[in-house]
């Protein structure tokens, strides 16, 4: 990106020097002209006037347009190193993403296993202490841990149960995702 703005640099100094010389020499044959007379009319002498104005004219909006190429080619460049900054944060986001993914995974296969191993424990237990400590858990975690359990222990527990009790966590494990 430096190589742009220095390829602009020596493009504004190389039309400034061009320019300076264009304008001495328009000045040089302006005031020769002039005084040797060589216009045979006042109208040759404005129109040669209108030339050089033109000249300078031209000679000035090249140098505006140097100097707007090169303040373009900065701003392009800084746009580069922002969209290079927002590809780096976004490669960044993605690996955090992914870091997330697996803590949340592990954390997701953690909780599995706990209550798997709730369930061996409620499976052990006397089916009505079983059924007394299921009923003050949430409803959606003794799902879980019925649905982890062998069908004739996790009947036992919701045998002694309430009967809205054992319907709404009997809702629940049929609305399970499959694990």
């Amino acid at each position: 990106m430096s190589c742009r703005n220095n390829l602009a640099l020596q493009i504004i100094l190389a039309l400034l020097l061009l320019t300076t010389f264009f304008m001495s020499t328009l000045s040089g044959a302006e005031h020769e002209t002039s005084s040797s007379g060589e216009f045979s009319s006042v109208e040759e002498r404005r129109l040669h006037v209108r030339i050089i104005e033109d000249q300078k004219s031209l000679i000035d909006e090249k140098k505006e347009l140097v100097l707007e190429e090169a303040r373009l080619e900065k701003l392009k460049a800084e746009i580069d190193a922002k969209l290079a900054e927002i590809d780096d944060k976004l490669a960044e986001m993605e690996a955090q993403k992914k870091v997330l993914e697996k803590l949340l995974e592990e954390k997701q296969r953690k909780d599995q296993q706990r209550i798997k191993n709730l369930g061996k424990i409620y499976e052990n237990m006397d089916p009505l202490l079983a059924a007394e400590a299921v009923s003050d858990l949430d409803r959606q975690v003794a799902a879980a841990i019925l649905a982890s359990m062998k069908p004739r222990s996790a009947a036992k527990i919701l045998d002694g149960l309430s009967r809205e009790q054992a319907a709404e966590i009997s809702r629940l494990f049929l609305t399970m995702p499959d694990q």
